[in-house]
């Protein structure tokens, strides 16, 4: 068996990301507060970095606490608080990824679909993603997420991953082999019931004595609602938005905030001596810090412009919502404000990642404006929330002695042109804290 080596020429394209692109997606994706933990840290260990503090006086005016958020909306009853907590502390993500490294027959593609999903848990260990975008994403069958969200439900904390209250506490219950009969039934079916005290109703039911049941609401009381509870301590924050949207002469003027942060400025010391020292160690290591200390601040301010343009466009789109608030919002996909801005549907994504924005309706996340819309026989897309006020209409006058059953209102609502699944009516009949049928008979 002959051996030779020859050479080969190869031609291949390959996408080259600069140094200053890196810098720039990178810092795109942080928060005003992550950002400015990010500044000084490059200025500790930068001397060329000088930073000018900022004025804090109106700092505290800006910010609002997260628990108060609700009360920005007013009338809106359609608000869903569990929507808009902002994110968890990262600091949850090492503990996740442990229970992620190992799980050793996964793929490297849905490894990246449960890292994903672990980055979209907000701060009480929800999920906070849409499956069918998720799905599309990365280009995978729903089922595939589905299967992997299970997965992720199986880590620790139990509860993590859940996408309400009750699939929350359900899955507590499901891993404790000593929670009491009918629990999981209990929490997925009669959550109303028990909290109004109705142990008899529910009880003559499953056929059992009143006092198991008052047993198993005791039980399910003592479940965490904010299963990352339990491996981080809770903490108050103060939201600072990122973005301030202002009403001037019926005009909404858009400027994104940088009174939190501190400036940037070369050290003057530095800088000259850089001039008389153009060569040698020293003048090599004063030339790279030079060279980060830019890229830093044009960064910063392709971030801001990037933030511009898309809250422009996102506003645009969502005009209505300035004159009615969140039911009058429209769904809105990323892929759309990516086409209008001319980015890519990650670089937007990106660019709304646990960003607040402070208009005259409240102080909102910009994820608040994507909303994912049901598409009816007429072609047009229904916005969920409009969806649910027409649910709520056709509850509030309905026959109070024989209440509309789920099936009922989805059939009422496909008459209308808007095919909608009966557990689709259900959760968004849960969401207006709606009561079941059984429920709303008038006694």
């Amino acid at each position: 068996m002959e051996v030779s080596l020859h050479l080969q020429h190869k031609l291949e394209t390959k996408l080259s990301l600069t140094p200053y692109v890196k810098q720039s997606l990178e810092i795109l994706k942080y928060s005003l507060e992550e950002l400015e933990h990010i500044i000084r840290e490059e200025a500790n260990a930068n001397p060329l970095i000088e930073l000018i503090e900022p004025n804090s006086e109106h700092l505290l005016e800006m910010a609002r606490v997260p628990n108060s958020q609700a009360s920005n909306y007013e009338s809106d009853a359609l608000f869903d608080p569990l929507l808009h907590i902002p994110q968890q502390d990262s600091s949850i993500e090492p503990y996740l990824m442990e229970q992620l490294a190992v799980q050793r027959r996964l793929t490297k593609s849905e490894r990246e679909i449960v890292l994903y999903l672990i980055r979209n848990l907000n701060e009480s260990g929800y999920l906070d993603c849409d499956m069918e975008e998720t799905a599309e994403r990365f280009r995978v069958p729903i089922e595939k997420c589905d299967e992997l969200i299970s997965l992720l439900q199986s880590f620790e904390p139990a509860g993590i991953g859940a996408r309400s209250l009750r699939e929350c506490l359900q899955l507590q219950a499901a891993r404790d082999g000593n929670a009491p009969k009918h629990t999981e039934a209990l929490i997925l079916r009669h959550l109303e019931d028990l909290a109004q005290g109705d142990f008899q109703f529910v009880a003559d039911l499953y056929g059992v004595p009143k006092r198991e049941i008052e047993n198993a609401f005791s039980y399910i009381k003592q479940l965490n609602p904010r299963p990352l509870m339990a491996v981080q301590s809770a903490r108050q924050e103060l939201i600072i938005p990122d973005i301030i949207v202002e009403e001037f002469n019926g005009e909404h003027i858009i400027s994104i905030n940088d009174m939190y942060l501190p400036q940037i400025s070369i050290n003057p010391h530095y800088e000259e001596l850089l001039r008389i020292t153009d060569c040698g160690e020293t003048g090599t290591y004063l030339k790279t810090k030079l060279s980060d200390a830019i890229l830093l601040m044009r960064g910063i301010e392709q971030r801001h412009e990037t933030l511009y343009k898309v809250t422009e466009s996102i506003l645009k789109k969502q005009r209505a919502f300035f004159q009615k608030g969140t039911k009058a919002l429209v769904p809105l996909r990323l892929k759309e404000i990516a086409d209008h801005v001319g980015l890519h549907e990650s670089t937007v994504s990106r660019t709304i990642s646990n960003k607040y924005i402070r208009t005259p309706k409240g102080i909102f996340a910009l994820k608040t404006f994507f909303i994912r819309g049901v598409k009816m026989h007429n072609g047009e897309v229904e916005s969920p929330l409009l969806i649910k006020e027409k649910i709520k209409a056709i509850i509030d006058s309905e026959d109070r002695n024989k209440p509309l059953s789920d099936q009922k209102i989805a059939n009422l609502l496909l008459a209308e042109g808007i095919p909608i699944a009966r557990r689709t009516v259900a959760k968004y009949r849960e969401e207006l804290s709606i009561p079941q049928s059984a429920r709303r008979t008038k006694k």
